[in-house]
């Protein structure tokens, strides 16, 4: 089973935690799409009740370009990757967002570069792989 849609972390329980422990799943999508909200501890609990271990199968969505900063996406997507969920950057209104933005979004989305380099500032668009190789 592939949960796509993003669930709420908020929902999370012993219970329902254990029901989703039960089913065989391809993957969970959850949703941080408010960057005024903390759900790092949500996240947390999930981790502690969950038996899926391998990040990939630990999505989450994150809503940019939606009453947020580059700092606020920023902080998003780097607390989930340090908690070992993968993020998936979704920028709303793409064509008039910031390029910085749509930057934030290809360094996240494109696995083989977010793996590579660690690190935002360090992601050059348009380089192969993302790096500075001079």
């Amino acid at each position: 089973m592939d949960f796509s849609q993003g669930l709420d972390v908020r929902l999370i329980t012993p219970d329902n935690v254990a029901l989703l422990n039960k089913v065989k799943t391809k993957a969970v999508h959850f949703a941080w799409d408010n960057p005024n909200d903390d759900l790092t501890g949500y996240f947390q609990k999930f981790l502690e009740l969950t038996n899926i271990r391998s990040a990939r199968r630990r999505r989450v969505y994150v809503l940019t370009n939606f009453g947020s900063t580059h700092e606020q996406d920023l902080y998003r997507v780097e607390t989930l990757r340090d908690m070992g969920f993968e993020p998936f950057v979704m920028v709303y209104d793409r064509p008039n967002a910031p390029a910085i933005t749509r930057q934030l979004q290809r360094w996240v989305n494109n696995k083989r570069i977010f793996n590579t380099v660690k690190d935002f500032a360090d992601y050059i668009p348009g380089r192969i792989g993302g790096k500075n190789h001079a």
